[in-house]
């Protein structure tokens, strides 16, 4: 997932093999692998060298490396009110020339922009060492599912993203509650040039969930069905996945997230048109309820984007 892609002058991606896919990143950023220190040491200040300072930044780290030394930058930005933080490559600064893979990551209820330093840290720090950047809003706040600010806040995070790189292959990631608006970003073709999405104890079918409970899931929709209705990715047709990679981790007991009404319905509606609808059951972790993600899902998660990057 680096910067550089096709050969050839035509804006059109092709098909792409590893070698193309990753030759001359770190050449055009002018680094050695040899010279970047020691994994996850940080530099002494914010840097702007490599990466200008974004629109509407507000906080930058200290530059953090990958376990394999490969130095990127973790930047909070305001769009539009709504916080969003950005892991950026050094060899992946802002271009309206070079491609670059993009991955959304949609935090689970309760969580916030922040999880991609959490909950996807372990998935979004190796797939840096590839040039992709990575990006996780806040999505309008900490339980808004898939709602109308939600959705507004992440297509104001998409303009954002597509204003400062060109994006070659969009891929998704969700926990829990930020499945409904993944499902519906991809399925709707709201991000650009969708190309996978991984769900982990993901919601799909948002009328299902408020039925289930009512009281939490009714809230951000005002109580409102047609509300909760116009957004729930479980009323787009088959269509909506055409060529879609769809991959899903779940709980075989998981009583907060049925498989059932979410994942298994999704992968039966998805499979006669995308190229992968694929399952990754578990047994729960003995948690109470049975609603857990697995600690290996964040690499099997980037073994899972390699594969379909041809990486």
């Amino acid at each position: 997932m680096n910067r550089e892609y096709p050969r050839t002058a035509s804006t059109k991606p092709g098909s792409l093999s590893r070698r193309s896919f990753l030759a001359g990143s770190a050449a055009a950023a002018g680094l050695a692998a040899g010279a970047l220190g020691s994994p996850g040491a940080a530099s002494a200040a914010p840097n702007y060298s490599k990466v200008p300072r974004l629109p509407n930044e507000l906080t930058r780290m200290d530059t953090q490396f990958t376990g394999s030394g490969n130095p990127y930058e973790v930047i909070d930005v305001s769009i539009s009110g709504d916080r969003t933080r950005l892991f950026v490559p050094h060899v992946s600064p802002p271009s309206s020339t070079s491609w670059v893979a993009v991955l959304w990551y949609y935090h689970a209820n309760g969580s916030s922009y922040t999880a991609v330093s959490s909950a996807f840290k372990y998935g979004a720090d190796p797939l840096v060492d590839y040039g992709a950047i990575s990006v996780c809003g806040d999505n309008g706040g900490p339980n808004e599912f898939a709602n109308a600010k939600a959705v507004t806040a992440h297509r104001n995070a998409i303009a954002y993203v597509t204003a400062l790189w060109r994006v070659y292959y969009s891929f998704g990631r969700s926990n829990s509650g930020g499945g409904a608006l993944m499902c519906w970003a991809f399925g709707t073709g709201m991000v650009p040039r969708r190309h996978g999405m991984y769900l982990a104890s993901s919601v799909y079918d948002m009328e299902s969930l408020y039925e289930q409970d009512p009281t939490r899931v009714g809230y951000p929709y005002g109580y409102s069905t047609a509300a909760l209705q116009a957004t729930n990715p479980a009323r787009l047709g088959p269509s909506a996945w055409t060529g879609m990679r769809i991959r899903s981790s779940y709980s075989t007991v998981d009583e907060r997230v049925p498989p059932q009404d979410h994942c298994l319905a999704l992968t039966s509606r998805a499979a006669p048109v995308a190229v992968e609808a694929s399952l990754l059951p578990h047994d729960g972790g003995g948690t109470a309820n049975g609603h857990w993600v697995p600690g290996t899902i964040n690499r099997e998660m980037v073994s899972t984007f390699r594969r379909w990057a041809n990486l």
